[in-house]
């Protein structure tokens, strides 16, 4: 296994993190969480957040009455919600663990995979873990997804070249698209006064049709995509996709 299969489980350390816990305001969380709750149907609200990265939604949705299980492979993203688990006595449990090899259990009503982590693994991979999810849900239960990496939204208008200053640390991005591989090569370089980290990030670029096709195989029958929170449909050139998988 290369490094562009495997980045994922080395790159979620030091500065990286804490650029994208600052970038996400509780604001945009907080709306966020009201749109995810829409999705959840049953009364027992059983919630998979798979991967969780921080923790943000999974804390917001505790706080709103719901049982959630949480899984990443950052440790220090699980050791600190941890602590908040603990502190706020919230009915959350905090797993650290590669998403691809943990093996899943119990029931859920709702499975959120967000962020842009669905396009983190090659195909096969990524079929895999889609049907780990689907095995979990209950009849009726809703997988749903967003990334930013979908091919409509990145090939029409991806910057090979961008910086955001978040908080004092400068987060400079410089891209390469690999048309061979459908693959964005992300590399990093991440400034805090005088530390500096370099990451590098690759995201397997599906078209919309490819995630549907993926996700029926898996076992999902309805499959739905929006741009936002109004549910506005998807279409080409848009930023971002929802896209919502019911058993």
């Amino acid at each position: 296994m290369n490094s562009q299969q495997n980045w994922y489980k080395t790159f979620f350390n030091g500065l990286a993190l804490e650029v994208w816990t600052k970038v996400m305001t509780p604001e945009y969380t907080n709306t966020e969480v009201q749109f995810i709750k829409t999705f959840i149907n049953s009364t027992d609200n059983n919630v998979l957040d798979i991967p969780c990265g921080n923790g943000r939604h999974s804390i917001a949705l505790a706080k709103e009455g719901y049982t959630v299980t949480s899984i990443d492979i950052a440790e220090e993203y699980i050791c600190n919600l941890r602590d908040v688990i603990v502190k706020e006595k919230l009915p959350v449990t905090a797993i650290q663990a590669d998403v691809l090899e943990y093996e899943l259990s119990g029931e859920f009503d709702l499975a959120i995979c967000l962020g842009n982590s669905f396009s983190y693994f090659p195909y096969y991979p990524m079929l895999e873990f889609a049907k780990k999810v689907c095995g979990v849900l209950k009849k009726g239960g809703t997988f749903l997804v967003h990334t930013g990496a979908v091919a409509e939204s990145i090939l029409p208008s991806v910057q090979l070249k961008d910086w955001i200053e978040v908080d004092g640390i400068l987060f400079l991005s410089e891209r390469i698209y690999h048309a061979e591989s459908s693959v964005l090569q992300s590399n990093y370089r991440i400034i805090k006064k005088d530390q500096v980290e370099h990451k590098t990030a690759y995201h397997y670029v599906y078209t919309l049709a490819e995630i549907r096709r993926l996700l029926t195989a898996a076992g999902f029958g309805e499959i739905e995509q929006y741009s936002g929170f109004d549910k506005s449909p998807y279409k080409l050139g848009d930023r971002q996709v929802y896209i919502v998988a019911t058993k």
